[in-house]
Order: structure tokens, then C-alpha cells, then sequence
């Protein structure tokens, strides 16, 4: 029989340990590593030294994360869990991405961040302020090993679903000179000095011209026409890609240069251009009421205050249009909203069905009766954003001025 005497504690590692003061909830990251940037987001309770005096204990953190020249861009860390507080966090950080969310675990969320922080470092860039919200994040001990990784970066890619898809995700990332989603959407290694002459450059549209048998992936060779912007100006650059099926995805075989020569700024605008739909709207009513209206609306779009109004950008709630065979950069662009100082409403699409959807949501809207449309427009390039960052005043005189229009010409 054993005697009280005959009993031994034995002390283990984690008992001598103190609990630490964050204690972790939940996080997920966007789906959108492909696009070059992506938001991690991370809940963590408070208690102890990290609790302090604060009345509210847990921290909501957002991360935004550019790949090729910023690593951690920005942060956001709320306290408390106000809605409304959140919501304008998840608009202003996540608007725009056409994200699925990635749900993580304390470790990988952990090591991103982490592994976001070195990359920021080696950029040579400073993290964001706050950075004693966010410190202990990196402090941490956290680690991945290979195949886990390489799963992980696999679920932040998404899902390719056909060959345009992977064509236009490959270039974007490796004209970007951002050569590990490139060597994963690869089945072996790509040279990546191809282009060693340029630097890197965004992808601004592509066209892909497929074989003449595009069912037969393992023949023939997909031709792309793509204009890049790099610190020099524009290109455009000739490539063959050949892709085929590899264990049910699609994947890149072979990649080549055909050509590559620089065009002038004029040549890139032709090349770049396209229709823009533009419908102006005085507001007869109050002011306040189509703000509230469209703030009520639009919960998602990314809004900004300008000199001259209040805009709204409405993006595509996915990135669907990296299946279309003429890749353009601002395919993610549903819609824009300007509500100006002087009075009036403009909305505009790059589509004629799209505006014509736009106005249908109007008239049928409760400020309708506060409306009186004043005039439509159809431009042969975008004109609208670029008026929103400009005091351009009255919109129709701010075009009559810009197209040259002299008075009595209509």
C-alpha cells in the first residue's frame, strides 16, 4: 500500500509556464493570394497585462497584405465587438477582394503574420503603427512544416477552375516577379529570369488566344497579348503557354517569350480603353436622405470622401472575371457612386446591361421621387473616377470642358 510518503510530484514544462494574456478565439484569411494581396484577420480575449484597465477584452486584428512590394501594408485593431465598428473595418480592408474566407488556426495564422513581417522587413519597409496592438503576434512561437505549408498557401490560391483562369492568375504573378505562386501553379520549375530586363510591372489586360483544339490541353499553345505597366511605362509582351490536367487542376507546363517591345502612352490608352455608361441625377430632395439611403445600400462598397462628394465603388462579390479570355484590371468594378457637393448623383457601369440594371435600381428605390435625370452619356474610356478625384464641379460642365466642348456645342 503506497504511504503519502512514497508520493512525488513531478513538475512538467507547461505547469512552470504562465498562461499567456491573449487567449486566441478564431481567424481566417482571404482566399485572393493569386490577386497579390490578401487580408488576414485574428479575435484573441484579453485578460492579465494585455486586459490592463480596458473595459473591453477582446481585440479584433485585420492585416492587409501586399505581396510584391509591402508585406504587412496596414493594420486595423478594434477593441470590443461594436457591429458597426467592424463592419466599416471588414468594408475597408476587405472591399474589393472578391474573397473567400480561409479558416485558420492559432499557428497559421500566427506564422503568417509572421512570415508577412519578414517579408516587410526585407522590402525594407517599416510595419504599420500600432504595432504594440499587434506585437505580441510576433512574438509568439509558431511554425509550419513544409507539406502543411504548402497546403496552406494552396488554400489562400482558391480554386482554378478552367485554363483562362490560370493563364491570366500565372502572369499577373509572374510578370509581378512574385515567383512562389508561380512556381506553384507550375508542374516544374519556370525560369523566372525571362524577363530579367523588365522590372516588376502589373498586369493591365490580357488577351488569350487559345489553340485551335482547346480541348486538347496537351496540344498547342495558349497565345497572350499583355500590356504591362512597369516604373518605365507601358509594354507589351508575346508569350506561349501551354497548360494541361494534372491530378484533376490545371497546371502550366512550359512558358515562353515571344516578344516583348515598350509602346507610348498614347498606344497604351488605345490599348487600355473601354466604354464607360454614365447617368447624372440633380437631386431635387435632400442631400442627406439619398446619403443615408445609398450608406443603407451599399454596406459593402468601399466609400470615400472626397473634396467634391461622397463615392461609392461597388465590387464584383467574386473574381470571376479572371475567367474571361480578355483580362482587364478593373473587371472587379461593378459600379460607382458619386454624390456630389453640387447636387447631383452620378452613377456609372462599364456595361451597357450594367448601367441599365443601375438605373432600374434606382427608379425603384425610395429616393427615386427625389431624382430627376439630366443626362446620359456613353465614353469611349473611363472618365468617371477620375472626375471624383478632381473639385470637377458640375459634372456635365466638367465634361464639357474635358472633351473641349465650346458653348452651343452639344
Amino acid at each position: 500500500m503506497l504511504k503519502k510518503n512514497d508520493l512525488k510530484v513531478i513538475r512538467g514544462g507547461a505547469l512552470s509556464q504562465p498562461l499567456p494574456d491573449e487567449k486566441f478565439i478564431d481567424a481566417y484569411a482571404t482566399n485572393t493570394r493569386l490577386m497579390g494581396v490578401l487580408v488576414i484577420y485574428i479575435k484573441w480575449q484579453l485578460s492579465g497585462a494585455a486586459a490592463g484597465k480596458k473595459q473591453k477584452r477582446t481585440l479584433h486584428q485585420y492585416f492587409y497584405i501586399e505581396t510584391t512590394e509591402e508585406g504587412i501594408e496596414s493594420y486595423w485593431g478594434i477593441y470590443g465587438d461594436e457591429e458597426e465598428e467592424l463592419r466599416v473595418a471588414e468594408q475597408t480592408m476587405l472591399g474589393g477582394l472578391g474573397a473567400g474566407r480561409v479558416l485558420l488556426s492559432m499557428n497559421e495564422a500566427v506564422f503568417l503574420v509572421q512570415r508577412y513581417a519578414e517579408m516587410t522587413k526585407g522590402f525594407g519597409k517599416a510595419l504599420p503603427d500600432e504595432r504594440g496592438q499587434y506585437d505580441f503576434v510576433l512574438r509568439r512561437e509558431a511554425a509550419l512544416k513544409p507539406e502543411r505549408e504548402e497546403a496552406l498557401f494552396r488554400r489562400l490560391c482558391g480554386e482554378i477552375g478552367s485554363v483562362n483562369q490560370l493563364v491570366n492568375y500565372f502572369l499577373m504573378r509572374y510578370f509581378a516577379k512574385d515567383f512562389m505562386p508561380v512556381d506553384m501553379l507550375s508542374e516544374e520549375a519556370i525560369d523566372h529570369e525571362l524577363l530579367s530586363t523588365v522590372g516588376p510591372a502589373t498586369l493591365c489586360r490580357n488577351e488569350i488566344t487559345p489553340p485551335e483544339d482547346p480541348s486538347s490541353l496537351d496540344e498547342g499553345a495558349y497565345i497572350c497579348e499583355s500590356v504591362v505597366e512597369e516604373d518605365r511605362g507601358h509594354r507589351i509582351i508575346l508569350s506561349e503557354i501551354r497548360v494541361r490536367q494534372k491530378q484533376g487542376r490545371f497546371v502550366v507546363t512550359s512558358f515562353e517569350i515571344a516578344s516583348m517591345f515598350a509602346i507610348t502612352p498614347v498606344e497604351a490608352a488605345m490599348k487600355l480603353a473601354r466604354p464607360e455608361f454614365v447617368t447624372v441625377y440633380e437631386i431635387a430632395g435632400s442631400v442627406d436622405h439619398v446619403l443615408f439611403e445609398l450608406d443603407e445600400r451599399y454596406t459593402g462598397a468601399l466609400q470615400n470622401l472626397t473634396e467634391g462628394g461622397k463615392l461609392y465603388i461597388v465590387f464584383n462579390e467574386d473574381n470571376k472575371h479572371m475567367n474571361h479570355g480578355v483580362y482587364m484590371l478593373n473587371d472587379d468594378v461593378k459600379e460607382i457612386l458619386y454624390v456630389t457637393v453640387e447636387d447631383q448623383l452620378i452613377i456609372g457601369c462599364y456595361s451597357l446591361s450594367g448601367i441599365k440594371r443601375l438605373e432600374n435600381r434606382v427608379l425603384i428605390s425610395r429616393i427615386a421621387g427625389q431624382l430627376i435625370e439630366i443626362a446620359k452619356f456613353e465614353f469611349k474610356e473611363p472618365i468617371l473616377y477620375d472626375y471624383t478625384m478632381s473639385f470637377g464641379g458640375d459634372f456635365i460642365r466638367y465634361v464639357e470642358e474635358v472633351m473641349g466642348f465650346e458653348d452651343g456645342d452639344q
